[in-house]
């Protein structure tokens, strides 16, 4: 009975067996329950029925490491590279040195291909440096297998690659690492000129505002200094013309007021005179209507002789 080895998952020459499925299936007391019919749909290239079938079978019987080979290489065939990784990790414990190295030889080749999805270079490398100890183990069981070698060297090439690829990109990094510096200085100014700008605009636009504010705050004032003049010069005029109403009316009043009062003192004085004596109003009467008449002293024939030995007064 043949081996079926599956061509890799790319177009490379690298070299992938997926493991005897036929070998492991056909052995006596090992056919039973679904085992056909996954054995049919990998051969007819349905995987992912099949990896169905052989997960069902692992639930009722899960420490057949041979359960384990066969779905790792269906999960491998339908690029489930983790899944396969792990029914293959579970088959590298089996007794029998045969199906233990190929699933060394299995887990190395899909190591390698999960490594080579990885974008970081560092797990990359540690990913490769499994698949190759890989690859070691399954030669030391099965020495004579070309496809093992063959493997090895491959994957030590490519890691080698990678360790140098990584080494260049160490020393080109301080000159990358000067251009990000001066990109990071060059971004740091450019961003501190712009601040600048806008610091600078702002400061504008405040000192337009202030202005506009302060042309705004004169001219208000302005207006209200001329309304309150207009309103003072209206007050005054108002005053003006209260105090003249009330100086007319006082002058009017003052007119009036002697005639009521002189004829309320005749009449009071008048009437407190006694009885045939003139009172001083009527005494200063008197004497007003005899003003501007030629006043004659009466002749006092009662009166003592002057002594002529006095001299005469001259009027």
């Amino acid at each position: 009975m043949t081996e079926m080895r599956p061509p890799p998952l790319d177009a490379r020459h690298f070299r992938a067996c997926a493991a005897a499925l036929a070998v492991w299936l056909l052995w006596p007391g090992f056919v039973f329950g679904s085992s056909a019919r996954a054995l049919r749909e990998y051969k007819d290239g349905k995987y992912e029925e099949a990896l169905k079938e052989y997960q069902q079978l692992l639930e009722r019987k899960g420490e057949d490491s041979r359960l384990h080979f066969n779905a790792g290489a269906a999960a491998y065939r339908n690029h489930q590279l983790e899944e396969a990784a792990k029914q293959f990790d579970e088959a590298a414990n089996a007794s029998n040195l045969r199906l233990q190295g190929m699933a060394y030889y299995n887990r190395g080749n899909t190591l390698y291909y999960l490594g080579e999805q990885d974008p970081d270079p560092s797990k990359r490398g540690e990913v490769w440096k499994k698949s190759i100890q890989d690859f070691q183990n399954s030669l030391k069981l099965n020495p004579q297998d070309p496809d093992a070698k063959f493997n090895l060297d491959f994957v030590k090439k490519k890691l080698e690659e990678l360790k140098q690829q990584q080494q260049q990109s160490q020393q080109n990094k301080p000159d990358q690492q000067q251009d990000q510096d001066q990109q990071k200085q060059q971004q740091q100014q450019s961003q501190q000129n712009q601040k600048q700008d806008d610091q600078k605009q702002q400061q504008q636009q405040q000192q337009q505002q202030d202005q506009q504010k302060q042309q705004q705050d004169q001219s208000q004032q302005a207006q209200q200094s001329q309304q309150q003049k207009q309103d003072d010069q209206k007050e005054q005029r108002q005053a003006g013309q209260s105090e003249d109403q009330k100086q007319q009316k006082q002058a009017k009043q003052s007119s009036a007021q002697p005639k009521e009062s002189d004829e309320k003192g005749k009449e009071q004085e008048a009437a407190a005179a006694p009885a045939g004596q003139m009172t001083p109003q009527q005494a200063q009467q008197l004497l007003d209507a005899q003003k501007g008449e030629e006043m004659v002293l009466p002749a006092n024939p009662k009166a003592k002789p002057s002594d002529v030995r006095r001299p005469l007064k001259d009027w």
